[in-house]
């Protein structure tokens, strides 16, 4: 058997709710279909299908991610990922620390060993809060890009090895296990 896994930095609920606070408050039309709070996350590495004999020796492995500290990032604004001129994805952009960069490296140098290939893209951390079937039009992507806000400051404690299975309605995340990242004043 296979599974389909992933790296994420662990989104604090408070930041969350606070995020999703602000996007109801930009656009309250309730038709369209948010991620959902659980599902918000940071994507360190994308890994992909991995052959379930190895996720022992990964979830051990990955023991490393305990070394960093805990990650200060701040919520700056909202953009697009598009695809064909069309919006398919609207993210949360962050602030973040030059240490989060290494930590992403570090998992791309990581998983080669599994022939996993490292992303080919520069790391844009980003959390996804809407995958977009139908283009919502213009005045939606305006309010987004053009939006301004006090920044969302917060601070993420771990880094979570994640299973994604994809069903009909959508994909579902399972922890596999959680990594403690050091206290701040360490």
């Amino acid at each position: 058997m296979k599974s389909r896994i992933f790296v994420a930095l662990n989104i604090p609920d408070e930041a969350k709710n606070k995020l999703f606070d602000l996007t109801n408050r930009l656009y309250p039309d309730k038709s369209l279909k948010w991620e959902s709070k659980e599902k918000i996350h940071l994507t360190l590495k994308f890994v992909g299908d991995v052959d379930d004999k190895l996720l022992p020796e990964i979830k051990n492995d990955l023991i490393f991610l305990q070394e960093y500290k805990t990650q200060l990032l701040q919520i700056t604004g909202f953009g697009f990922f598009f695809r064909f001129k069309e919006p398919k994805i609207l993210w949360a952009g962050l602030k973040f620390s030059d240490e989060l960069k290494l930590i992403a490296q570090r998992l791309e140098d990581y998983f080669t060993k599994f022939g996993i290939e490292k992303e080919k893209r520069e790391f844009k951390p980003h959390l996804t809060l809407m995958r977009i079937k139908n283009n919502p039009g213009d005045n939606f992507i305006n309010i987004f890009k053009n939006s301004k806000f006090e920044p969302i400051d917060f601070q993420s404690n771990s880094i979570s090895l994640i299973k994604s299975e994809l069903n009909p309605s959508g994909s579902v995340y399972t922890e596999i296990k959680k990594y403690n990242l050091r206290p701040l004043e360490e």
